[in-house]
């Protein structure tokens, strides 16, 4: 495990996954983090790729020949390399083997970099192509957040405010057809702000497209703690929380998202899929503040 800490927040980070594990605030002692029950819910940040979300099927054909995944891909059961680190910063580097082969053919460097500033943990994510004529993937952040963040609160006295009024529709997963539909429901019409409840998450995550805020905030109605979550590069956004749960509030930001029931399509065709040719990266960031 490997441990920032500064004079505002510590931060725990797992080799394996490259997660955020803990981040304690030095002030209030509280980790805000999930606390990684292995018999709910045993993750807290894990980083997704190559893909977001399911395959149709758990399978996918890339450059003719037919792979299979499991949701989210194989990062978060990955062990990352260290490649440097201090108090403040460390990058965790994962790139291609003999085992990542068996599911996803391409070579490749994901470099995953956590700094500590101020009362902030940034997470940056940069994916590079230095021997393929091309590559293509997804990539997203899954960070859990303890809701309530206090013992004895209540989850319905929290909200989450995005940083501008919008107008948005959500995609509507369905778990039981296994994938995402292409159904859409209204879920704001000028506003920015809704309340945490259990009903809004019966059918799994609520994904929104096109967001034009730059963060979203978890607030509650009975303490003045603040956590806002900052997001560069990310064309979805999931919220999610477990109904068989409780106790905690993901945050996700994406680029693409589970297939669509009906996907027939190549890897290569898939919603929001990054394409590198040779010699070129692509980054994305996102960071929690804790106020």
């Amino acid at each position: 495990m490997i441990t920032l800490h500064n004079d505002y927040l510590e931060a725990h980070l797992d080799p394996k996954g490259a997660e955020i594990a803990k981040l304690i605030g030095k002030q209030d002692g509280i980790n805000y983090m999930w606390k990684q029950d292995p018999a709910l819910w045993g993750h807290s940040a894990p980083v997704l790729f190559p893909i977001v979300g399911a395959l149709k099927d758990g399978k996918t054909v890339i450059e003719g020949h037919t792979y299979e995944m499991n949701q989210h891909g194989f990062s978060r059961n990955s062990t990352y390399e260290i490649v440097e680190s201090d108090d403040t910063h460390v990058i965790f580097h994962l790139s291609d083997s003999e085992e990542t082969k068996k599911m996803y053919p391409y070579a490749f460097d994901l470099y995953v970099t956590y700094t500590l500033a101020g009362n902030s943990l940034k997470a940056a994510f940069k994916v590079e192509n230095n021997k393929e004529d091309h590559i293509y993937f997804q990539i997203g952040g899954h960070p859990a957040f303890t809701c309530p963040f206090l013992e004895g609160e209540a989850a319905n006295d929290y909200y989450i405010e995005f940083s501008e009024n919008e107008t948005l529709s959500q995609k509507v997963i369905y778990p039981a057809r296994g994938g995402m539909s292409h159904e859409t429901k209204p879920f704001f019409e000028n506003e920015r702000r809704f309340f945490i409840r259990q009903a809004l998450f019966n059918s799994d995550a609520i994904v929104i497209p096109h967001f034009k805020s730059e963060s979203v905030s978890l607030k509650s109605l009975v303490n003045d703690k603040v956590l806002t979550f900052h997001m560069h590069g990310f064309d979805h956004l999931g919220l999610w929380t477990s109904k068989h749960t409780g106790g905690l509030l993901a945050i996700e930001p994406w680029v693409g998202h589970t297939d669509y029931v009906d996907f027939h399509g190549e890897f290569k065709d898939k919603e929001s899929i990054v394409t590198l040719k040779k010699g070129e990266s692509f980054s994305c960031d996102f960071a929690i503040e804790i106020k």
